[in-house]
């Protein structure tokens, strides 16, 4: 049989499509092929707009902190160059602190930069010393620095375990030598624990006790007649130790004067010096108490 004659024996594209009938089974394969890579294209294309965002952020948040960091190194290196090395420190507004302590509570290294420096945290460090009320550090350019201070000044002297120098605002100072506490109010409190330098006391009794001892410093009561110490009582009053051989007075800071003045008037009146009391209580403002000395023991 030649060629042709077997070709035209084959049936034709009609022939085949009327005896090829697919059913739908076939057909829902053949759909679910089709479709399948264009779901696939679907779900690719949501994960992409959900997670393409956050991955490029967190590539660029590590881009940005890797490239601060570098800089911040680079920018150390530059601060810490010998050019920019403290070469001078000016203290200003010391008179009992020496400048040599003031600049060693400082604490800086031998090559210290005065562009690395944390200024408040050197005015904090100086201002550890009890004497220092204020500090504060500026830089002058190009490589020196200005300190300035303000001190405390002593006011008076409180006796508690011992004797303690004290500042206006209650600063436990030092503990004073003998010729460091004349002329200054001695105040007792009561205290039942060790006190110590740099701490704190009330400020405001001491205060009060000041003005109360600058009343018998004026001669309210009569020329030469002074406390040895004042001491506070637990209701706010406050007694008044005078020297050996005289009483001692119960009285208010207020209206101090005025009263002192009156116990002269009545010491006067009865014709009676201040050595023949016990004590004299002058807390009362309509009134004043008075206690002589038992017979045989005036001075």
């Amino acid at each position: 049989m030649s060629w042709r004659s077997r070709l035209s024996a084959r049936p034709s594209r009609d022939e085949d499509g009327a005896a090829f009938r697919p059913n739908r089974r076939y057909l829902r394969l053949l759909s679910a092929r089709q479709g399948r890579p264009r779901r696939l294209m679907r779900v690719a294309g949501l994960l992409r707009q959900r997670f393409w965002k956050p991955m490029a952020l967190t590539v660029l948040l590590t881009t940005v902190i890797m490239a601060g960091y570098i800089g911040r190194e680079e920018v150390r290196q530059f601060q810490r160059l010998r050019y920019f090395q403290i070469t001078k420190l000016l203290v200003e507004g010391n008179l009992r602190v020496p400048k040599e302590a003031i600049i060693h509570s400082l604490g800086l290294p031998t090559h210290a930069s005065i562009l690395e420096i944390d200024l408040k945290d050197l005015a904090r460090r100086i201002m550890r010393n009890p004497w220092i009320k204020t500090a504060s550090v500026s830089r002058r350019l190009p490589l020196s620095l200005v300190i300035r201070v303000s001190e405390r000044a002593p006011r008076t002297i409180v006796l508690g375990d011992r004797a303690y120098l004290v500042s206006e605002d209650g600063m436990i100072l030092k503990e004073p030598g003998l010729e460091e506490m004349s002329g200054l109010p001695i105040v007792r409190v009561g205290v039942d624990r060790h006190l110590k330098v740099g701490e704190r006391v009330e400020a405001s009794p001491l205060v009060r006790a000041g003005r109360l001892w600058q009343q018998f410093q004026a001669g309210a009561i009569g020329p030469g007649v002074q406390p040895r110490e004042i001491r506070l009582e637990g209701d706010g009053s406050f007694t008044a130790i005078l020297d050996s051989g005289m009483p001692y007075l119960r009285l208010h800071e207020e209206g101090s004067r005025r009263r002192l003045e009156r116990l002269a008037r009545v010491l006067q009146i009865r014709g009676i010096g201040l050595s023949t009391l016990e004590y004299a209580d002058l807390r009362f403002a309509d009134r004043v108490i008075v206690k002589p000395l038992p017979k045989g023991k005036e001075a």
